[in-house]
């Protein structure tokens, strides 16, 4: 499935504006697919729980990262969003541990650098938490370096 165009695209549009009732019953309907591939599956479940994260559910987005790691155990992003709920209840050892996990999994994963950054800082670990900092910001330049660079090789 092409996630920037159909039902993708009205799904991850109306994440990205703040409409998340309208985010889940897209990314609802989309999971309801039959033949739906692995990876749009993860995908799709950890977009549907940040939606559900919008609409104040954590339990339910809790569930749908925990399907997604069912499916793949080193799913990066899932595994950073349960740490983003951690956060949010408090439970920062358990946050470290999964943003820490989430690098493990994908050390390319700028968010979840920036997270552990957050909640280095949060923990007294200041030292640590500028480190994690600055290497989600190397992370960010060198993807937005390659996308650029990604749109001159086409033309």
């Amino acid at each position: 499935m092409i996630r920037d165009e159909g039902p993708f695209a009205c799904a991850l549009g109306a994440l990205r504006r703040g409409d998340f009732a309208s985010a889940e019953a897209e990314f609802t309907s989309l999971l309801a697919e039959q033949h739906l591939a692995r990876n749009d599956r993860l995908f799709l479940l950890n977009k549907r729980g940040v939606a559900r994260i919008g609409l104040k559910r954590p339990e339910q987005a809790r569930a749908d990262f925990e399907a997604a790691l069912e499916l793949e155990p080193s799913f990066a992003p899932a595994i950073a969003n349960l740490g983003n709920l951690l956060l949010e209840e408090g439970d920062l050892d358990g946050a470290i541990a999964a943003y820490e996990r989430a690098i493990a999994c994908d050390g390319d994963y700028a968010v979840a650098y920036l997270n552990l950054g957050v909640a280095y800082k949060r923990r007294g670990r200041v030292a640590d938490g500028v480190r994690a900092l600055r290497h989600a910001q190397r992370l960010e330049g060198r993807a937005i370096a390659a996308a650029s660079w990604k749109r001159v090789r086409r033309r």
